[in-house]
């Protein structure tokens, strides 16, 4: 039993269109975990008609965190820019569900990243252990690939 994927690109275009509430938008930025988000009318908003699984809740619960760039840099190598605390990515990875979601908003805060959607929605989406490795692997590759010209 697989459910749909949303269209990631599609659900950021609807939260920041100034159709939908302003009101909604504040309510899912003042949540404080993700679970918070299932008591929010605007999740419902933003998924009408559905009945929302953990993947709505954390693509809903990131939502007011990013912006959105077709070909964007992935999230890990925006972090490694950033200069983000490798112990901090590695908390992220390694902490469990609702902190590990938590951690995440607050680096998401922290560096205001423009993200592909269709790609950081994904990995949001399916939120696993293999996603987490996923944005580890991005941040060390970034941090440590040598610029052009450089010597190792």
């Amino acid at each position: 039993m697989t459910a749909e994927l949303p269209d990631f690109v599609a659900l950021k275009n609807r939260y920041d269109d100034e159709t939908f509430p302003t009101s909604a938008r504040a309510e899912l930025r003042r949540t404080a975990e993700p679970d918070d988000v299932a008591l929010t009318p605007a999740l419902y908003r933003l998924f009408p008609g559905l009945r929302p699984s953990d993947g709505h809740l954390r693509l809903a619960y990131l939502l007011p965190c990013c912006k959105h760039a077709a070909k964007a840099k992935p999230l890990g190598a925006q972090l490694a820019e950033a200069n983000v605390a490798e112990a901090r990515v590695l908390q992220v990875a390694r902490a469990h569900a609702p902190l590990d979601m938590v951690q995440l908003r607050r680096l998401l805060a922290h560096i205001e990243p423009t993200v592909d959607w269709s790609e950081f929605g994904r990995m949001v989406w399916y939120w696993n252990d293999r996603a987490k490795r996923q944005l580890v692997e991005d941040f060390y590759i970034a941090r440590f690939t040598p610029a052009k010209g450089e010597k190792k």
